[in-house]
C-alpha cells in the first residue's frame, strides 16, 4: 500500500521527462517524433488520474484541488497579466502574442502564460470524476460517461466551439484522465515480480504507438483545440506512448536532475514560458533559431526552471502546491 505522503520516484521521473520535453518543445527544439508527440499532455492527465482520490465528498475535494490546483493557476494567470500589462505599457510591440488581456480565460484559448490552460482544464476534470466517482458505482458506467464526455469534446473542438475557463479542453481530457484511474486498480504503482519486464514491455508499447502514428496520422493539440482522424486512434495513440514512457521509467526508476523537475513540475510548468520567450528575443538577434538558437533557448529556460524552484518552493509554498491555504472540513466524531 502506498502511503499519500510517500514519493513513487518512477513518477517524479515520468512527469520530470515530460515537462523537459515541455520546455524544450515550446522553446522551439523539433520533438514531435511519430508515436511521441501526443504523449505529453495525456501523461499528465494520467499521472492525474492515477492519483486521484474523492477525499469523501466533493466539498473536501473542492478544497483540496483549490489549494493545489486553482490557487497556482489563479496566481500565475494574475502575475503573468501583471506582466502583460507593465511590457506594453513600457514597450508597445515588443510582445508579439495572441493575448489580449486578464478577461482572455472567458473569451479565448490563447493566454499571455499558454501552458496555464492545463491547470484549469484538469482541476475541472477532478471535479468531474469525483462527482461521477462518488455517485456512481459501476465501473462500466463510468467509462461510458468518460467517453461520452471526450466525444463532446472532441466534437466542440472539430466545430470550432469555444467553451469558457477550458471546459471544453477538459471534456477531451477526460478519457485520459480515467486511464490513469484504471491503472490505479492495477500494480503499476508497487514492485512486483513483473517489473524484470518494463524494458520489454516499454518498448513494445512505443512500436506500437510509431505504428498507430504512421499509419493512422491522428492529430490532438489541446491548446490549439486541433483534432483529426479516427477517434480511437486518437485516444489510443497516447495511451499506448504514455503506458510505454511509464513502464521505461519503473525500469530507470531515478535520473536525479531529471527526478527533480518532477517532483516539482508544477513550477518549471507554470513559469517556462515566461523565460523562453524573453531568451528567444535575445538570442534570436545573435544565432538563428532555426540554424541551432533553439537549443541555447531551451538548454538556458531548463538552467533557470532548475534555479528557481527552490525559491518558489521556500518563499512561495502556499502558490505552487506545496502548502494548503484552506483546510478540508474533518469528520464529526460520534459523542
Amino acid at each position: 500500500m502506498i502511503k499519500e505522503k510517500e514519493r513513487i520516484e518512477f513518477i517524479d521521473l515520468a512527469k520530470g521527462v515530460c515537462i523537459l520535453l515541455i520546455i524544450v518543445g515550446h522553446s522551439g527544439v523539433q520533438v514531435d517524433y511519430p508515436g511521441l508527440s501526443a504523449m505529453r499532455t495525456p501523461l499528465y492527465l494520467t499521472l492525474s488520474g492515477l492519483f486521484f482520490k474523492d477525499y469523501g465528498s466533493i466539498g473536501n475535494l473542492l478544497i483540496r484541488k483549490t489549494n493545489k490546483i486553482l490557487i497556482p493557476f489563479l496566481f500565475f494567470y494574475i502575475g503573468s497579466y501583471v506582466l502583460f500589462y507593465l511590457f506594453n505599457a513600457l514597450s508597445p510591440g515588443l510582445i508579439v502574442s495572441d493575448a489580449r488581456g486578464i478577461f482572455d480565460v472567458f473569451t479565448q484559448i490563447q493566454y499571455f502564460n499558454g501552458p496555464l490552460w492545463f491547470l484549469l482544464a484538469i482541476f475541472w476534470d477532478n471535479l468531474f470524476f469525483g462527482a461521477i466517482h462518488l455517485n456512481i458505482k459501476k465501473e462500466w458506467k463510468r467509462a461510458a460517461i468518460e467517453l461520452f464526455m471526450g466525444c463532446c469534446g472532441a466534437f466542440l473542438y472539430r466545430s470550432d466551439t469555444l467553451l469558457p475557463c477550458c471546459l471544453d479542453a477538459a471534456l477531451v481530457c477526460m478519457p485520459f484522465f480515467y486511464f490513469g484511474y484504471i491503472l490505479k486498480k492495477t500494480d503499476i504503482l508497487l514492485p512486483s515480480a513483473g517489473d524484470r519486464y518494463c524494458l520489454l514491455l516499454s518498448l513494445l508499447l512505443f512500436a506500437a504507438a510509431y505504428a498507430i502514428d504512421i499509419y493512422a496520422h491522428p492529430v490532438l493539440f489541446f491548446h490549439d483545440r486541433e483534432i483529426s482522424g479516427n477517434i480511437f486512434a486518437i485516444i489510443l495513440l497516447p495511451l499506448t506512448s504514455v503506458a510505454g514512457l511509464l513502464m521505461l521509467c519503473k525500469a530507470v526508476k531515478r535520473v536525479p536532475f531529471v527526478s527533480y523537475f518532477g517532483r516539482y513540475s508544477i513550477i518549471p510548468l507554470c513559469t517556462h514560458h515566461l523565460i523562453y520567450r524573453p531568451v528567444q528575443l535575445v538570442v534570436a538577434k545573435i544565432i538563428p533559431l532555426d540554424a541551432g538558437g533553439a537549443y541555447i533557448v531551451a538548454a538556458t529556460t531548463i538552467i533557470v526552471c532548475y534555479l528557481i524552484i527552490p525559491l518558489f518552493v521556500k518563499y512561495l509554498p502556499y502558490v505552487t502546491a506545496q502548502k494548503d491555504i484552506l483546510q478540508e472540513k474533518q469528520p464529526m466524531k460520534a459523542r
